[in-house]
């Protein structure tokens, strides 16, 4: 499993509230992010409709929503090319 990208970059001052990844992996299941908390809890939110799947409500992750939403092409042409 590889980090495709991180938001905010790795090794910046981390203001917000979590963090969201997208991962390249084998067999991996539909396009998705995952977004995790400072307190080490996490989620996935659904590239299609932006479901969130774990136990993280939205308001603990909404600029992640946000910046999920104004970059949702940009995160789906990453997807298709590191998830073959």
């Amino acid at each position: 499993m590889q980090v495709v990208m991180e938001l905010p970059p790795a090794g910046t001052t981390r203001r917000q509230s979590c963090c969201a990844r997208l991962y390249s992996i084998d067999d991996h299941p539909s396009p998705h992010v995952h977004v995790k908390l400072r307190d080490g809890r996490d989620c996935t939110v659904d590239l299609d409709d932006l479901s969130i799947k774990g136990r993280v409500a939205e308001r603990e992750i909404r600029e992640a929503l946000i910046w999920i939403e104004a970059n949702k092409d940009f995160l789906f042409d990453e997807w298709r090319r590191n998830n073959p």
